[in-house]
């Protein structure tokens, strides 16, 4: 997780750089921006050889996001975001019988994800969708576990809205909502309750982000 956590940074702040250089050649705006707020897990999953499916959203908290980002204006109505971050989420499941303990699910996640946004420029305010793909790198931990779970790079889809005020000219705020659509998974790694191993299987990263920002533009 860690190295995949590296390689992504370096990535990201490979393509940030030629973004910022391109956009100073050509005249362009570019912005970068800060983002945070919660991350709603949405989906369902269930473990090889035993039905169990359990909704995170619906008897756990939600978790924590956060991204960092930058972007250029190719016209006044369009922009290409770049963005790397992370988020978690909390799950839990009822044990095969009322004597077993109820477990625990954490997951963490790294994304690195390009957008595409579609403005509505009016005056100061400017609200957006927007359409994206991403690659994520997911940890997954059950409670009195002693292994962690790493899946592999998983490539995912997203879609949006939001909208930022200007502040002043260089200086913004925002808010964003994004769904995604992400599948990992852990190959023949085995999750062990209550003395029997288990695969994991239909774990998915489907969710919500709800996110505050603060942009500068250059």
């Amino acid at each position: 997780m860690r190295t995949n956590c590296i390689f992504s940074l370096l990535i990201f702040f490979s393509l940030a750089g030629f973004a910022s250089q391109a956009s100073a050649a050509g005249g362009h705006s570019s912005y970068l921006a800060l983002k945070g707020g919660i991350y709603s897990p949405s989906a369902t999953f269930n473990l090889d050889n035993v039905d169990i499916e359990t909704t995170f959203a619906g008897d756990t908290r939600t978790g924590v996001d956060g991204e960092i980002a930058i972007g250029r204006f190719f016209l006044p109505s369009l922009a290409l975001e770049l963005g790397a971050g992370y988020f978690k989420g909390k799950g839990s499941f009822d044990a095969e019988d009322e004597t077993s303990a109820r477990r625990q699910v954490d997951f963490t996640v790294i994304p690195v994800i390009l957008s595409a946004k579609a403005l509505i420029p009016a005056g100061p305010v400017a609200p957006y969708g927007e359409l994206g793909l991403g690659a994520y790198f997911t940890e997954f931990n059950v409670t009195d576990n002693l292994n962690t779970f790493s899946g592999t790079t998983t490539f995912g889809l997203h879609t949006g809205a939001g909208m930022n005020v200007g502040l002043t000219q260089n200086v913004f705020v925002g808010v964003e909502g994004r769904y995604v659509w992400a599948n990992p998974s852990f190959g023949e790694q085995k999750i062990k309750l209550n003395d029997t191993e288990y695969a994991l299987n239909g774990f998915t990263l489907n969710g919500f982000t709800t996110t505050l920002a603060v942009g500068f533009s250059f």
